[in-house]
């Protein structure tokens, strides 16, 4: 690979970085993207994003702990309203035990999402994601019985709801609302016990092979 190669896989490093943490939308990344890729110099991809490029020694996540252990214990645990995932030329999964806000962001390009939500635990009875995928793959799994309601704006895309597994299963009275724009994607959404009642296996335990 040679140094114009490298400065334009920098260039799409800072363009990925800044999908991830909200500072450029989906359409904006695209845009940009197919700039850089047809930049004839290096000069050309520095004008591209040259608005992205960090300034400064500052690391924001050194930062944001630091402030978050000075606020420990200070204040009352309020529910987290937003959390964005987003996954751009990889793989994200979230599973097993974890909080969920009130509204999720989920954003793929690129990438393959797995959110799997039948072991989380919900702040409230109703969730909104917001999804835009663009040449992705999402993977949603909700807790069996929850209701989901799909109203994302397909575009040379597919989406799946499969409920097979747990027919005749009673609704838990949560509701999953999801937005937003698929396109060149897919959308596969599963409903699914919690894995204890599936009998999954503990990963460590998959890891050292089963056994009884």
């Amino acid at each position: 690979m040679d140094d114009m190669e490298f400065h334009r896989q920098d260039a799409i490093r800072f363009l990925s970085e800044a999908l991830t943490a909200d500072r450029v939308t989906v359409e904006q990344f695209e845009s940009r993207l197919a700039l850089v890729r047809q930049a004839p110099n290096r000069a050309s991809i520095d004008a591209i994003v040259a608005d992205l490029v960090p300034t400064g020694p500052v690391t924001p996540t050194a930062v944001q702990a630091h402030q978050l252990e000075d606020l420990r214990g200070l204040a009352p645990i309020e529910p987290a309203s937003v959390l964005r995932i987003a996954t751009v030329f990889g793989s994200t999964k979230r599973a097993g035990t974890w909080t969920v806000p009130l509204r999720l962001e989920l954003r793929a390009v690129l990438g393959e999402l797995v959110i799997d939500l039948r072991d989380a635990e919900f702040w409230s009875d109703v969730l909104d994601i917001d999804l835009h995928a663009t040449m992705g793959s999402v993977t949603l799994i909700v807790p069996a019985g929850a209701q989901v309601e799909n109203e994302c704006e397909e575009r040379f895309s597919s989406s799946t709801h499969s409920i097979r597994s747990v027919k005749g299963r009673k609704r838990i009275g949560l509701l999953i609302r999801i937005t937003g724009l698929v396109r060149f994607s897919s959308l596969d959404i599963k409903e699914k016990r919690p894995s204890s009642e599936e009998g999954e296996m503990p990963a460590w335990k998959r890891l050292l092979g089963g056994g009884d």
